[in-house]
């Protein structure tokens, strides 16, 4: 590739090395010069210009990235269009992304000007996410290069869907062991397999030895569990100690037991023919993300599990700290993220037959609205909490109106009717098995809460951090959208009902921050065809 200033008149066919103004517009750079754009350029009084001119053995950079995008595409991947070099690769479906490293960084070193960037490998993904991308440096790169960067991917990048899996669930006890632990322990742990793509098919608690254990499995057997975790009264100590030994007295095999991640060093992992056992981390007791997510995530997605594996989980492996309930943050150099819950579930029964979150107002639906004022707010993702009438209400997530720049997965709520509290701690897990630090949480049927309300509760979180609720007021009075911090999300995890934040702020009133706002948008909901008629 030539690079250089040559004459306007003499430009034709070479690509216009940075943007110019001319009497009809900008002329932006990487444009191939026609005779038409020489015109313009005249008119704007440029002479000479600053251009790449490709030689015989150059690539375009939308054609070089193109190329090298889809060797390094496998399965549950989509590609975009090439546009200034640059190609994005984005997951078709839920679940794991999976590749070699080595070669991403072995593509990476044969031209500077090919550049491969990419999620970490075993990351958990949600469709539509953006999951690698491809970007050539200059205009063009010699065509060898390219050749050798598609030789070096032997193997592509995919995403492994996320499958529905069948689990069971085995408590030991131990006469210390409250009852309130196990219980929590229960709750917390149905959230996470919900979180996982799995079905919790039961649950037994049973004496902390090895011969009740041993039944207890042979019942999630019995019951054709694809997984089978065990929470251990007493921490698993040793190969021979009680989880195991009851393991291997029945065949199975311990494929490893301890993993190089914090929290969750102490974590095991078996098998007694094709159904998965796990020796659960006593971290697991908390909502706060931990080396078994990282295990379910793969064995939902059908990925293998095993030492090979495990040993390679180090780096980036020192995750969180976990809280169990509200206190001061340490003090963090980094940004904390915030995302979006929005609740969209209910069955809107005193609005008649019509869901209420589907009728129009201003010509769209009202949770369009909703999402739309999220979608600007500075928030980093979103999550849509569905239940009734789930397919209409989550497919509003990709309608025309929508931006696209946000990413918003839809997670279902199969306990929806049982009241919004199911909805908020459905949300919620999810969220904390993404090690989000707070929650913007939404009601679907507020259309008047508006970003610059959330944006003023996101400040006040990252301004104020050492609380964990962050309430707006229109004259006083406490309305929504709500952020509730990370500490709080096992307190979340215990609601029951048709309850949500305000459960929270008598709980824990000296954790509540109050933002005042100057819009009645945020005491504004619908529950009947009157309310909507109603709102401005």
């Amino acid at each position: 590739m030539i690079f250089g200033e040559v004459c306007v008149r003499e430009s034709v066919g070479s690509y216009l090395a940075h943007s110019l103004k001319t009497p009809e517009g900008k002329l932006r750079k990487g444009r191939k010069i026609t005779q038409d754009h020489i015109r313009q350029l005249l008119a704007g009084d440029h002479e000479r210009v600053t251009v790449a001119q490709l030689e015989t053995d150059d690539v375009h950079e939308d054609e070089a990235a193109l190329i090298v995008a889809r060797a390094l595409a496998g399965e549950g991947v989509r590609l975009g269009q090439a546009s200034t070099g640059r190609v994005n690769i984005h997951a078709l479906v839920d679940g794991v992304c999976d590749f070699d490293r080595n070669l991403v960084d072995q593509a990476n070193a044969v031209d500077e000007g090919i550049t491969v960037a990419t999620v970490m490998p075993s990351s958990s993904v949600g469709k539509g996410r953006l999951i690698a991308t491809v970007k050539i440096i200059p205009f063009a790169v010699n065509k060898r290069s390219v050749e050798q960067v598609v030789a070096v991917f032997t193997s592509q990048l995919q995403v492994h869907a996320s499958l529905t899996r069948k689990a069971f669930f085995i408590q030991t006890r131990l006469p210390t062991l409250k009852l309130s632990v196990l219980d929590k322990t229960s709750r917390v742990t149905q959230q996470r397999l919900l979180a996982h793509h799995a079905d919790l098919l039961d649950e037994v608690r049973v004496p902390h030895r090895q011969q009740e254990l041993v039944s207890a499995i042979e019942q999630g057997l019995a019951a054709g569990a694809d997984w089978i975790l065990v929470a251990g009264a007493s921490a698993i100590a040793d190969r021979k100690d009680v989880i195991p030994a009851a393991i291997t007295h029945l065949g199975g095999v311990v494929h490893h037991f301890g993993m190089p991640m914090d929290p969750g060093n102490l974590l095991l992992v078996g098998s007694i023919g094709s159904t998965h056992i796990i020796g659960m981390p006593g971290c697991a007791r908390s909502s706060r993300p931990n080396g078994l997510d990282k295990v379910l995530e793969r064995l939902a997605s059908g990925l293998t599990v095993d030492s090979g594996w495990i040993s390679t989980l180090g780096v980036g492996g020192l995750l969180h700290e976990i809280m169990d309930r509200p206190e001061p943050r340490v003090a963090q150099s980094g940004r904390l993220s915030v995302a979006a819950l929005v609740l969209a579930a209910g069955s809107s029964t005193r609005f008649g037959e019509q869901n209420k979150l589907l009728a129009l107002r201003h010509s769209r639906p009202v949770l369009a609205h909703v999402l739309e004022e999220v979608e600007h707010s500075t928030a980093g993702s979103a999550v849509l909490v569905t239940g009734h009438e789930a397919d209409q209400v989550g497919q509003l997530c990709n309608t025309s109106w929508r931006s696209q720049e946000m990413p918003i997965s839809v997670v279902h709520n199969p306990l929806y009717a049982t009241g919004m509290a199911s909805s908020l701690v459905r949300g919620v897990a999810e969220l904390s098995a993404r090690g989000t630090d707070a929650a913007l949480v939404c009601l679907g049927d507020m259309p008047n809460a508006s970003r610059q309300v959330m944006e003023a509760l996101i400040q006040a979180f990252r301004q104020a951090p050492d609380k964990a609720l962050y309430i707006p007021t229109f004259n006083g009075r406490r309305g929504n959208p709500v952020i509730i911090a990370a500490s709080l999300f096992d307190s979340v995890l215990m609601l029951e009902g048709d309850v949500g934040a305000r459960v929270l702020a008598r709980q824990f009133p000296d954790s509540v921050v109050e933002v005042a706002c100057a819009e009645p948008g945020v005491l504004l909901d619908i529950d009947t065809p009157d309310d909507l008629v109603a709102l401005v």
